[in-house]
């Protein structure tokens, strides 16, 4: 045999290697939900995936077999040539020659591609390998009844459990609201996502913003606590000291019931306060937080002084979603608006108008509506300001010297809208920024 025709064999040889090992790898890590969901929109590669895959004995005895046939008749053929042309120092040049072609041109390459590839790449290969499972079949039944002979015998009495992993990235993928799965509605779909993501929300995300936390100052008396603690309603308040930015403390109002509602200072009431950087992940802080049996944290930033408040209901809401309890008021942030458009609250954010409404307005480093402004405009805006975003107009309708308090959101119909009806007009014209 001359060389062209043994090193002709012998590729043959490592691409059928390569074809089978690859395969291996590529069904073992193939997204089985996903196989799923392209069964239901009528894929037949995929209902052939999914088929081989509730086999794996015919699977595994399909693709070991043309593995090992293929790696013997590359070894064969070319240990033969170089026996043949350099005698008994042939079988040396040939271990050393062929071994790492191989290694690595039929497992350790292929395998890498297929199982980076592995839902596409199956897509094509499964017809082959099917090919070869049924071509092969009398041979694997055999070897199959022998394997499972030889298994009875050594482990008598053990029960065989065929447990198939799931990784974190196909719940994440089969948790998806864009999933469709009859097992699974909407809301469970939703909460499941949201878990996966808890951890990588910062508190920064969360929190409450200083500007909108209710506080009471430590000079505060026991009557005027009890006075706060009626008209907020809340059980915990920050305590400051002389100014908002200072938090020193939480006011547990229930050890108000304790005192008479006298002018008694408060300070014998004030508990420490846990303090924590605005770029913490969400799951850290909720350990901390169960660890020392605390409720609330007050984020600070580099310099010390404080930006917001966080919550265990406000990182529990983002889980199961808004939490209302007897004190808080039904308040939609946005509102049909009487002159077309919608009228949304300033602090809104993006991501919830872009979900509420089916828009795509842009997110960035911002997190609200008045943001979004501010970045556009490059200035605190006043009433009557407008940007024009992704085929919609935002229109500033009420605004305070430091504040956007609520925006306008029209769609633009056409290229050349039609003349602003007189209702319109005159509320453009009205538009007023209270100081």
């Amino acid at each position: 045999m001359d060389l062209g025709t043994t090193v002709t064999l012998v590729l043959v040889c490592i691409l059928v290697e390569a074809f089978f090992s690859g395969c291996e790898i590529g069904m073992i890590s193939i997204n089985r939900f996903k196989m799923e969901q392209r069964v239901k929109e009528g894929s037949t590669s995929a209902r052939m995936i999914l088929d081989l895959i509730s086999n794996p004995d015919r699977l595994f005895a399909t693709t070991s077999m043309g593995t090992n046939v293929a790696v013997v008749s590359s070894s064969a053929v070319f240990t033969s040539y170089m026996i043949t042309h350099f005698g008994d120092w042939g079988d040396i040049f040939s271990l050393l020659i062929i071994s790492p072609v191989i290694l690595f041109g039929g497992e350790i390459i292929p395998k890498v591609i297929f199982q980076n590839r592995a839902d596409s790449i199956m897509q094509f290969f499964i017809h082959p390998l099917n090919l070869f499972c049924r071509v092969l079949s009398p041979i694997i039944t055999l070897f199959s009844a022998v394997y499972n002979l030889l298994l009875r015998l050594i482990l008598r009495g053990a029960h065989k459990v065929n447990l198939t992993p799931i990784s974190r990235e196909q719940i994440r993928y089969i948790s998806h609201p864009d999933f469709l799965s009859s097992e699974l509605d909407m809301e469970e779909k939703k909460m499941i996502h949201r878990i996966f993501n808890f951890g990588e929300i910062r508190v920064e995300q969360v929190m409450v913003p200083l500007i909108q936390t209710y506080a009471i100052s430590d000079a505060a008396t026991v009557q005027e606590a009890n006075q706060i603690a009626n008209e907020t309603g809340f059980s915990r308040l920050p305590v400051f000291h002389e100014r908002m930015f200072n938090l020193i403390g939480i006011l547990n109002t229930f050890d108000l019931l304790t005192v008479p509602p006298d002018d008694s200072p408060i300070t014998h009431m004030i508990r420490p306060a846990y303090y924590v950087p605005p770029n913490k992940k969400l799951d850290d802080l909720l350990k901390e937080l169960q660890q020392r049996g605390l409720h609330i944290a007050i984020v600070v930033d580099e310099y010390g002084g404080c930006i917001g408040m966080i919550t265990l209901e406000d990182m529990l809401e983002e889980i199961v979603g808004e939490i209302e309890d007897e004190h808080d008021e039904p308040h939609k942030k946005y509102e049909v608006y009487d002159g077309g458009g919608y009228l949304i609250d300033g602090d809104k954010e993006i991501g919830a108008v872009n979900e509420e409404l089916a828009l795509d307005l842009p997110e960035g480093e911002y997190e609200t509506m008045a943001g979004l402004m501010i970045e556009k405009l490059e200035k605190i805006p006043v009433a009557g300001d407008q940007v024009t975003l992704n085929g919609f107009r935002l229109t500033v309708k009420e605004a305070s010297k430091r504040k956007i308090n609520s925006i306008i959101l029209r769609k633009i119909a056409s290229e050349y809208p039609p003349k602003p009806s007189a209702q319109s007009s005159t509320d453009e014209k009205n538009l007023e920024a209270p100081s």
